[in-house]
């Protein structure tokens, strides 16, 4: 039904008649079939009011919204929804009674208790509560109840516990409600529950229309706070308790006279605009600790807390929470990401940890560390190619050392671009790090996010020797060479590297011809030889030799590709 139906200001008397004819109609027919309760009230009244509008008539406050009049929407009034209400009961005596509004029609509903106002509640419901297992209750989090005339989006939550003795999650489920304030109540708009769960109602005291929000009153016509918020945000930090990780939301208080509570909230971030609820806790101290259980706090997540003020004596009205900034428990790459040219160019990286690393005992006694194990993979690359990015060691140790500049420990290692001497475009590489089998609890699950490392393609220049032979030099000049013997086809003048080749006689009777049967490359003290030259011309199969003339293990390595025929040799250079 259109609003302005209800509230047109040029209406001649027999329109009155109609309008007020039709809601007599629509009362006793409600009344007939049951379906909802209304209150009955004078429709000439509110003949002036624009559409969304609210006025106060006789002391009482009405709104002109067509979900506010009778018929516009349905009430639940079972006495089994009430936050009092042991659902452990009927749970024994008469299962079948579980609220359950999984077949609940979406609509506008308010509540009613016993026949007296009530609204959903706004904090954490225990299970078996409200006559169902799972109780849902409304969760404000940052945002308050609307104004009068106004309307909010919402969500709701469900309380559900797996097993007797684990933690309750208070928000396991979400279901999104829209909420109306008609003045002298509240309506919901409630759309069909995910199993068998239950709205939660609570029954409000008479305190007048709702002209402000939860945590503040009228005075004067002007709304103030019943009760002081925090005069800053909370703080997160970490801090380590005997063995274990743990979180302190920390904050101060606002000077009152009277004593102060405080409710902390903290969450999980989900993405970048969604959090999820992890617990609450209500407390007379100006911090609240979070261990890194592992389970609802783990490493490789952002937390939040955020805290609300209330009277030590009463906690019904709260003020306005404020919340932290975000923190994030885990490991962090400085760079966060890397960009590397194949130019030989060294780059340090730092590996930190945001929390404190503990110690403990493992098979080599008693350590303070976590070890890391790197490694480099190549989301581009097929298996068989050599990797873009080399790094200066295998496994670092990140070492404890006190809390400071959001550090708790740090290690570092370095990274330098493979010149690949192939024009393959710009490549991205993924540096991982995997805490090791022997690494604290917390962490041995703990999968960091990768380091992204793009290397940049360098202008590479190429040399040839090929068929009978024809020689390409690096600077693009061509020669022929039909001499049998060994030859330098290059010799660097920067650093100790090499190659030869061998040519042997090809030809026949008639035309003398060479052709290339080895070659040889030497990077320092390490040999590479693919040779084929002691043998007949195309019975001999060709032999691979690596040499290593130094002590430090061989650096060398050989990929072969399109079933033999292509062999690559790389060798490391630093």
């Amino acid at each position: 039904m259109d609003c302005c139906a209800h509230v047109s200001v040029r209406l001649s008397f027999p329109g009155y008649l109609r309008i007020a004819l039709l809601w007599v109609v629509q009362l006793r027919a409600l009344a007939q079939h049951g379906k909802a309760s209304v209150d009955i009230f004078d429709p000439f009244r509110f003949m002036m009011l624009s559409c969304g509008e609210c006025a106060s008539v006789e002391n009482r406050m009405f709104c002109s919204t067509p979900e506010c009049f009778p018929g516009g929407h349905r009430t639940l009034r079972s006495p089994y929804r009430s936050v009092d209400f042991d659902s452990t009961e009927i749970q024994n005596t008469a299962i079948q009674d579980l609220i359950c509004d999984h077949s609940l029609s979406p609509g506008w509903y308010r509540f009613k208790i016993n026949n007296k106002p009530a609204e959903m509640p706004t904090t954490c419901i225990e299970m078996n509560r409200c006559g169902t297992q799972a109780p849902v209750w409304l969760s404000l989090k940052d945002a308050s109840l609307p104004r009068p005339g106004e309307v909010r989006q919402l969500s709701a939550c469900a309380t559900w516990q797996f097993f007797h003795g684990s933690a309750k999650d208070c928000c396991l489920f979400r279901i999104s409600i829209t909420v109306r304030n008609c003045g002298e109540f509240l309506l919901y708009h409630l759309q069909p529950t995910q199993g068998c769960m239950g709205y939660c109602a609570k029954v409000t005291p008479n305190l007048g229309p709702r002209l402000c929000p939860p945590g503040e009153v009228e005075v004067n016509g002007q709304c103030k706070a019943a009760v002081p918020s925090l005069p800053m945000r909370p703080v997160i930090a970490p801090e380590l308790i005997g063995h274990s990780v743990h979180l302190r939301c920390s904050f101060v208080p606002p000077p009152w006279s009277q004593p102060l509570g405080f409710q902390v909230v903290w969450a999980r971030h989900i993405g970048h605009s969604m959090k999820a609820e992890i617990r609450q806790e209500s407390t007379l101290k100006p911090f609240s600790l979070a261990e890194m259980d592992g389970v609802h706090f783990r490493l490789g997540e952002t937390f939040s807390c955020s805290v609300s003020t209330f009277r030590a004596n009463s906690s019904h009205t709260r003020s306005t929470p404020k919340e932290s900034e975000s923190f994030y428990a885990g490991l962090k790459f400085s760079p966060d990401s890397l960009h590397v040219a194949e130019n030989r160019q060294e780059h340090e990286v730092t590996i930190h940890s945001t929390v404190p690393v503990p110690c403990y005992i493992s098979d080599h006694g008693h350590q303070c560390g976590v070890p890391l194990a790197l490694s480099v993979h190549e989301p581009d690359s097929l298996g068989h190619e050599a990797s873009n990015v080399a790094l200066s060691a295998c496994q670092v140790e990140l070492r404890a050392d006190a809390c400071g500049n959001a550090r708790c420990g740090q290690t570092t290692f370095v990274v330098t671009a493979v010149t690949d001497f192939t024009r393959d475009g710009n490549r991205p590489s993924l540096i991982g790090v995997q805490p090791g089998p022997n690494a604290p609890r917390l962490w041995r699950s703990y999968v960091p996010t990768s380091l992204k490392v793009t290397v940049q393609d360098v202008p590479t220049a190429m040399c040839y020797s090929l068929t009978d032979p024809h020689v390409i030099t690096l600077d693009g000049r061509r020669y022929e060479n039909h001499q049998t013997g060994t030859f330098v086809l290059y010799r660097s003048l920067a650093r100790e590297f090499e190659v030869h080749s061998r040519q042997w006689d090809c030809g026949s009777r008639h035309y003398a011809v060479a052709c290339n049967c080895g070659v040889a490359v030497r990077e320092g003290n390490e040999v590479a030889v693919y040779d084929m030259c002691n043998g007949q011309l195309q019975e001999t199969r060709p032999q691979l030799t690596l040499k290593s003339l130094g002590d430090e293990g061989s650096r060398v390595r050989v990929l072969e590709s399109h079933l033999g025929k292509k062999v690559t040799v790389g060798i490391r250079t630093f």
